[in-house]
């Protein structure tokens, strides 16, 4: 998976207009909370086959972050 496919995901499970760039903060999103943690984590499973935990999603402070969880299955 592409980057940008994962990013549009991500964008689209937390129902954002706004570009997601690495260094944004995740915090500045307007609904970053456990139900999308949660979401998170269910769609690294799905779609990279990456098994995240909500410690780890709890850790990440930026998009940049949350991507580095990947483990290399970006393109």
């Amino acid at each position: 998976m592409k980057k940008i496919e994962l990013l549009n995901e991500i964008k689209e499970i937390l129902q954002v207009d706004m570009e997601l760039t690495d260094d944004m903060k995740l915090e500045e999103i307007e609904d970053w909370d456990s139900l999308a943690i949660v979401s998170v984590i269910s769609l690294f499973d799905l779609l990279l086959s990456v098994n995240i935990t909500s410690q780890q999603v709890n850790n990440c402070r930026t998009i940049q972050d949350l991507l580095n969880l990947t483990n290399g299955k970006l393109e």
